[in-house]
């Protein structure tokens, strides 16, 4: 028995740290083909906050996210990127037509070799990875995401940048 316990907290404390360094780690280029075929490299989002989520189209707490990620990728169009990372293995003509009348505003990749897997480990659908502008991943979300959740991340940014300029504004100690 206290083997088990001891390889079970073993286990916990080896994904706690992989989860750990998965978050704080550099999302390494891959390319990738999106519905339409359109070639896409990871890197070409630098600057801007990437939220990558793995979904289904027969999966529902994915379908029920997906206005939330539409949003986003409309009103964020000039600092934010969505990718729809499929990971149902829908096939693409079946995938396009789902985007299609949907009206997605973003991206929307079929599953790929290249893509499963790149940004760290998915436990099950949906996940959220976001990645900040320098191209870390900050955080990783399993299970349904809302546009206020993805909205406070890109606040987030602007205050910390507010309150940097700040703190470099105030050399003096007197602000």
């Amino acid at each position: 028995m206290k083997f088990f316990k001891r390889a079970i907290a073993l286990s916990v404390l080896l994904l706690a740290s992989a989860t750990a360094v998965a978050a704080t780690s550099q999302v390494p280029n891959f390319s990738f083909r999106d519905v339409d075929g359109k070639q896409h490299q990871f890197s070409q989002y630098r600057g801007k906050w990437v939220i990558v989520n793995y979904w289904a189209t027969y999966c529902g707490p994915c379908v029920a996210e997906l206005p939330a990620l539409n949003s986003i990728a409309k009103r964020n169009k000039d600092k934010v990127v969505v990718l729809g990372m499929e990971a149902g293995e829908t096939p693409t003509d079946e995938l396009k037509e789902f985007a299609t009348s949907r009206h997605l505003a973003f991206p929307v990749v079929p599953t790929q070799d290249s893509t499963m897997f790149a940004l760290g480990l998915i436990y099950g659908v949906p996940t959220t990875f976001i990645v900040d502008p320098q191209g870390k991943v900050v955080d990783t979300h399993m299970g349904a995401i809302s546009a206020s959740q993805l909205q406070n991340y890109i606040r987030q940014d602007k205050r910390s940048s507010v309150a940097k300029e700040k703190d470099e504004s105030c050399l003096t100690g007197v602000c």
